[in-house]
């Protein structure tokens, strides 16, 4: 665990504390190597890429080439057209998004994050990895205890912004437990719409058994 800390401490002096030096303007946030910068024009993004591009140089370091780049945060205040407006950071995906206001209840086109197509990919792989359909526990309670750490470390972490965004992921789970129903107990084997319906009827009476259930992210 010492690379990951002494490579922190590296660039907080290669990057943060030289960035807040050298243009005390830019608002940023970096994780590990990862890092975005905010700018008030194209020409002060520019400018800033150039010094920072100058500055890794100096350390011995090299910009990543594909993941590098300028991206214009355009919402309703937005002129201009430009060719890159969205970016990843983190898991999140940050891009101009339909909002709706909070002091008038009208949409507008607002600049916003919510968990991007690779951490939902993730998750999805993570869900196969856990052959569902083939646990074993003795009922769908022990079924819940074992998923459960995993829904709350995800709704946790991606449901924070726009967490409706991660329904598709459990209208996945769902589907999982449907065929967990229907592979366990024969009187669903050959009907879905039986196994949908022993779900529907388990959170009915246990709405609470898994954590998704809890906090409505789910149909």
């Amino acid at each position: 665990m010492i690379s990951p800390l002494l490579a922190n401490l590296f660039l907080h002096y290669a990057f943060d504390a030289w960035l807040e030096n050298t243009d005390g303007s830019v608002k940023y946030a970096r994780y590990a190597d990862d890092a975005i910068i905010h700018c008030k024009s194209k020409a002060h993004a520019e400018w800033v890429l150039k010094k920072v591009n100058e500055r890794m140089q100096e350390c011995g370091l090299e910009l990543h080439k594909d993941k590098t780049k300028l991206v214009y945060c355009r919402d309703y205040r937005g002129k201009g057209n430009y060719p890159v407006i969205r970016f990843d950071f983190l898991g999140y995906t940050f891009q101009p998004r339909t909002s709706k206001s909070k002091r008038n209840g009208k949409l507008f086109l607002g600049y916003d994050c919510a968990i991007s197509i690779r951490s939902k990919k993730r998750i999805v792989a993570k869900l196969r990895e856990l052959e569902i359909p083939r646990l074993t526990h003795k009922s769908i309670v022990g079924v819940a205890q074992y998923l459960n750490p995993y829904i709350r470390g995800w709704v946790n972490y991606y449901g924070k912004f726009r967490g409706y965004e991660m329904n598709p992921i459990f209208q996945l789970l769902r589907l999982r437990l449907v065929f967990l129903a229907r592979k366990r107990y024969k009187r669903y084997k050959y009907s879905v719409n039986n196994a949908y319906g022993w779900l529907d009827r388990v959170r009915e009476q246990f709405p609470n058994l898994f954590y998704h259930w809890q906090i409505g992210l789910s149909t």
